[in-house]
């Protein structure tokens, strides 16, 4: 009995050894895993645990390996084991800090509410301009909170025909990157950075408009900060606005629409320090019209643009006055190459429209600024009008991307009589750039301003642009035939 109670206590102890090395041996090896092992200090551990994760970008990239306390007790060390793919971006000028709930009032919202939930982490970001990669062993101080430059990763990437500008305002009231932008409360883009400018004078919010909605930005657009505001008496009742901005700000702003020039990307405009006094917007009756009548093919290959122009018409005696006119024009690409737009003169020449008792009337200030289909805007020179004095002018793109397709030339009529009679379709651009068909006969033409340059079709070709001719009041289509040969496609 002695003997086999002895065997058992054997056993057991051999177990112990053996299980305490296969223990030491187990975290020996998780020592010896590939990556890249660090120490980041921190003011405060916020309750980070050893297990918890390390994320980049939102994505695990390793853990952390324990968290003790320095030998000062100033700090709260958290040494981390950063996997090979994360340690490539893990750089001398990266920032790491705890995700925790942190609530920074009632202006700024509330982040890392994922971790009332789960354990808080250890996360880091880089930015686009890279230092040297952390080596194992480094030790490095941790932030209390993540950088106010760091794009969120739920961020949507910025595409082609997206509009990036610059909003000015007195101060920041809680924005950050993601911050929505709204325009009749719809999300239209999001804030990409904050920073305050080197002066020290204002806040620079770079912004995203998405580019289905960069049309409804102009130059006369009111941006605001959106935050809540009390209205009203103690007996009359009081009205609260914007209280969609109670928790998280928001950048919102309103136009009227047609008013104003579309703005290229970086435009810069300051801020209403409060909200502008507007209106209830209400829907166009145009919008309610049913839609009817046939569409041409698709693919047909006639690219239209939206044109605005805009200019001041300087009186002597009275008040300037402002011009502004949005209509159509035909792109094409000329024999050398050059990314050409037709359309009427009544629509981008005001000295050609405008009228004075005194003499020609003095036109300062022009800006052509054209649409296309993509989203992205254009400033466009006027190289060209009839000499004649006809309806018809030629503009030239600036800065048009070298891949830019036009109309191909056996879709333009360049001789031949224009048809005053007979069935045709007038296509015209929509304020996003796109066409939008109208079924008119060529003798059945309205006097229309906001269809000035726009493309009579039949049978596929452009054989005329819709025109007002000097007075804004007589309706007509113009020819293509008087176009100089170099103007016209190859």
């Amino acid at each position: 009995m002695h003997r086999v109670r002895y065997l058992i206590g054997l056993l057991t102890l051999i177990g112990a050894i053996v299980g305490a090395w296969w223990i030491v041996r187990l975290l020996k090896s998780a020592d010896e895993r590939p990556g890249l092992i660090i120490s980041v200090e921190f003011k405060n551990a916020r309750g980070l645990r050893a297990g918890t994760d390390v994320r980049y970008r939102g994505v695990t990239v390793g853990t952390v390996r324990s968290v003790a306390i320095t030998g000062d007790g100033q700090k709260a060390v958290a040494r981390l084991l950063v996997e090979p793919i994360g340690a490539e971006h893990a750089c001398v000028n990266s920032t790491f800090w705890i995700v925790r709930p942190r609530f920074s009032g009632i202006t700024a919202g509330a982040t890392g509410l994922d971790t009332l939930v789960r354990d808080s982490y250890v996360a880091f970001h880089t930015p686009a301009e890279r230092g040297s990669r952390l080596t194992s062993g480094s030790l490095i101080a941790g932030s209390e909170r993540p950088p106010l430059g760091a794009e969120p990763e739920t961020l949507d990437d910025v595409e082609h025909g997206d509009l990036l500008m610059t909003l000015l305002v007195p101060e920041n009231h809680g924005l950050k990157p993601g911050s929505a932008v709204i325009f009749r409360g719809m999300k239209t883009g999001d804030v990409r950075s904050v920073t305050l400018a080197p002066a020290g004078t204002h806040v620079e919010v770079r912004l995203r408009i998405a580019r289905a909605y960069r049309q409804t930005v102009t130059d006369q657009t009111k941006f605001w900060v959106a935050r809540p505001y009390v209205s009203g008496a103690l007996f009359r009742g009081f009205t609260i606005t914007d209280v969609s901005a109670l928790l998280t700000p928001y950048i919102s702003y309103y136009g009227e629409p047609g008013e104003g020039v579309i703005v290229q990307d970086g435009y810069r405009t300051a801020a209403e320090p409060d909200r502008p006094e507007q209106a209830a917007p209400t829907v166009p009756q145009d919008a309610l019209q049913q839609s009817a009548g046939k569409r041409p093919p698709a693919g047909d290959g006639v690219v239209l643009v939206r044109v605005t122009y805009a200019a001041i018409e300087r009186d002597t005696f009275s008040a300037d006055d402002e011009i502004l006119r949005h209509g159509t024009g035909v792109l094409f690409l000329d024999k050398a190459g050059r990314t050409v737009v037709v359309t009427a003169r009544s629509l981008v020449d005001g000295s050609y429209t405008e009228h004075d008792l005194w003499g020609d009337p003095e036109i300062a200030d022009e800006r052509i600024k054209v649409l296309l289909a993509d989203g992205s805007v254009l400033r466009a020179g006027r190289v060209w009008v009839d000499p004649d004095q006809g309806d018809l002018a030629a503009l030239v793109l600036e800065d048009a991307r070298p891949d830019l397709t036009g109309t191909p030339s056996r879709r333009l009529v360049f001789e031949g009589e224009t048809p005053a009679t007979g069935e045709g379709l007038l296509r015209l651009a929509g304020p996003d750039g796109l066409a939008a068909d109208q079924e008119i006969a060529a003798d059945r033409l309205a006097n229309d301003v906001d269809w000035l340059g726009g493309a009579f079709v039949v049978d596929g070709k452009v054989v005329a642009i819709y025109a007002l001719g000097s007075e804004l009041a007589a309706p007509r289509l113009v020819a293509l035939d008087s176009l100089p040969a170099d103007l016209r496609p190859r």
